[in-house]
């Protein structure tokens, strides 16, 4: 190799990590300061300037681009198969939403009982267009609490070439793939609004990586951590869970299994971050505890970001059920995710030589923790959202 082509080898080594955790940087600030927007501006706002804009897509599509050529030919994940599946998951997720994002619809029917309708309109454009069948109600009942009047949840009887459908406030029927959620209902409870979404191609691509995110995380973390110690973490998400499920919301989308999973492993993934940041307080004052808690902060990290990861998902398989789309901009998920993209930077101490050194690493930890202060406490009090029950 000539010496001016090692010199440019050098240079994309060098520089290339910035196009790829710098572009994720990015995408992080933008999420952010959307949460703004939309805490000022409103939700069609931010939906009209960010989310559905063609430059937001632009930008994840260069982001995604960069960071997957540096992974391939410059950090060569591949020669490391299971870190290189994992983050093969998470490209192929990305992948599903941008299909979603370019072939999938979303629309509304309102139906009153006895009465068929094809008529639905477009969710982005407001424009009417037709099914390719009817659709008729053939019941609507409000389920109400057995100590209370208020609704537990609401169950649709629909009708659609002859078959039978039962929509509920956390279960959506299919046909045909067109898939229909329970949206909301008329005052005289004789008439729903039901979400209709056609997805054909982006559910199936996400939920597949979902399923290779989910293994590869499992190999990975009992490689990491030791296959015990994840049998002690899995024991804690468990109990956590368990304590979960004995609560009775009121509310009925929070009527689900899914609310004790999701939750837990949010939880548990919190406090170990905590752990993590009170470690990197010690250190930050201490000369003699510094390295130490420095290799054991760096062994937590790993469960903590893998559940943090399996909990977001958990979440958008959750959204995907109760509200037709697995991923919908709220707050709470938008902070969530930028939450994951700060604690991922320490993970790639490789790539990124500042995280090897213990000084810096302790005092990045101590700072993100604000992330996650922000999304448990802030989105809540601050921006609200679906998220926020207050």
């Amino acid at each position: 190799m000539s010496r001016r082509s090692l010199l440019r080898t050098i240079s994309i080594r060098r520089w290339w990590p910035t196009v790829a955790f710098g572009g994720m940087a990015v995408m992080g600030i933008v999420l952010a300061v959307a949460t703004v927007i939309e805490k000022v501006g409103g939700r069609e706002t931010v939906l009209r300037t960010v989310y559905h804009s063609h430059w937001f897509v632009a930008l994840w599509v260069l982001w995604v681009v960069g960071a997957g050529s540096y992974l391939l030919f410059v950090a060569r994940l591949y020669r490391r198969p299971a870190v290189f599946l994992l983050h093969l998951a998470l490209w192929l997720i990305l992948v599903g939403a941008f299909v979603t994002f370019l072939f999938g619809e979303r629309s509304y029917i309102h139906l009153r009982i006895g009465l068929p309708q094809q008529m639905i309109v477009g969710e982005t454009d407001g424009l009417p267009r037709s099914l390719p069948f009817p659709v008729t109600l053939v019941a609507f009942e409000t389920i109400r609490h057995s100590h209370s009047d208020l609704p537990a949840d609401y169950v649709s009887r629909i009708q659609i070439d002859g078959q039978l459908h039962r929509v509920a406030t956390n279960q959506i029927s299919t046909y045909r793939h067109y898939r229909f959620c329970q949206y909301a209902n008329d005052p005289d409870e004789q008439g729903i609004t039901l979400l209709v979404s056609r997805d054909p191609w982006g559910i199936g691509i996400t939920y597949g990586a979902y399923l290779l995110l989910a293994l590869s995380m499992l190999y990975l973390l009992g490689r990491r951590i030791g296959w015990r110690e994840m049998l002690l973490l899995f024991i804690t998400v468990v109990a956590v869970g368990f304590y979960i499920s004995r609560i009775n919301p009121m509310t009925p989308v929070l009527r689900t299994p899914f609310l004790a999973v999701h939750v837990s492993l949010i939880m548990v993934a919190y406090l170990l971050l905590l752990i993590i940041t009170v470690g990197s307080v010690v250190a930050c004052f201490s000369d003699k505890w510094r390295i130490p808690l420095y290799r054991w902060n760096k062994h937590l990290l790993y469960p903590a970001i893998f559940l943090l990861m399996a909990g977001i998902f958990v979440g958008a398989v959750w959204a995907n059920v109760s509200w037709g789309r697995y991923w919908g901009w709220d707050a709470k998920e938008t902070w969530a995710l930028i939450t994951l993209f700060v604690y991922a930077f320490p993970l790639h101490g490789a790539s990124l030589s500042c995280f090897s050194r213990p000084s810096f690493f302790h005092r990045y930890c101590v700072w993100a923790f604000l992330a996650v202060l922000m999304t448990s406490l802030g989105v809540t009090f601050l921006l609200g959202g679906l998220h926020s029950y207050v």
